[in-house]
């Protein structure tokens, strides 16, 4: 009975510790209350304003989503200091423990912490752009998000590719905008005429493809088969397998079409009697 007695009368303390501050800075929390309110409104206002300021400057869709993020984020803070201020906490103590706080964290987490600062270099300095094709790391696709830890890519098959920002800066890639390269290699008999032949895949490509869209063909090389011709066009990059397929396909029935020849490589096999490993 005694130490239901004591819990009770420690339950009793606390509820009029609470009560006792509530009555005493109610105005006080209600002020910080309020205050918070009107900054995450303004914050909001801010960002849409930011926002729009960012496309009449024709600035990308990347660089003008992280200046409304900056600029909402920095209202938020700027707010939620002057209300701790209200209720009455010392702000540069905080400040302080905050600082102390973030460099351990940074030291710890130094790998999330530099993909942060490679994302801010990218958005900055825009190597490429929301809708660019991009070779990377030995994958390519199209830039379907820029964040701050990493780079978004989407290829024809729907599948989203993640690569973390310090992967990206200082690494060679290539940024072919929307489009990416399509080369494809047939070969001839000798006995045909190549440039009738690069005549008829040239003609070919351009009534598939858009009229501009720069087409090269040509011969690549020479073999025992024949001369190995080249057509190299650009497509888009979302379609460009099947592109690839139709245009091959249309190569090769505009070629079979012509009676043209594409030779393949042929052995000949000699079947020798028991008489040829008979002894002298």
């Amino acid at each position: 009975m005694e130490e239901a007695a004591d819990q009770l009368q420690q339950v009793k303390k606390l509820y009029d510790l609470i009560a006792e501050y509530i009555v005493t800075y109610s105005f006080q929390i209600l002020g910080a209350v309020v205050i918070l309110i009107i900054g995450w409104w303004l914050a909001a206002k801010v960002s849409k304003l930011v926002h729009k300021l960012c496309e009449k400057r024709n600035l990308d869709a990347t660089l003008s989503g992280f200046f409304s993020s900056l600029a909402k984020t920095t209202v938020i803070l700027l707010f939620v200091i002057v209300a701790v201020s209200q209720l009455g906490f010392t702000i540069a103590p905080l400040i302080a423990a905050i600082g102390a706080l973030t460099f351990g964290i940074s030291l710890a987490i130094q790998g999330p912490i530099s993909n942060y600062g490679a994302g801010l270099a990218i958005i900055l300095t825009r190597p490429y752009k929301l809708g660019d094709t991009i070779v990377l790391k030995q994958r390519c696709g199209i830039v379907d998000d820029i964040k701050l830890a990493m780079t978004v890519l989407r290829n024809e098959d729907g599948e989203r590719i993640f690569i973390p920002n310090k992967e990206v800066v200082g690494e060679i890639f290539h940024n072919s905008q929307a489009n990416k390269l399509m080369e494809a290699e047939i070969t001839i008999g000798y006995d045909a005429d190549p440039e009738q032949a690069i005549a008829l895949i040239q003609s070919t490509l351009q009534n598939k493809v858009s009229e501009e869209v720069k087409i090269q063909v040509g011969i690549d090389r020479f073999s025992p088969l024949g001369f190995h011709l080249v057509y190299r066009c650009w497509v888009p990059t979302a379609e460009y397998f099947a592109q690839r397929f139709q245009l091959n396909l249309s190569v090769y029935q505009a070629l079979k079409q012509a009676e043209f020849t594409m030779p393949t490589p042929t052995q000949n096999v000699q079947v020798l009697g028991n008489d040829a490993f008979a002894r002298p």
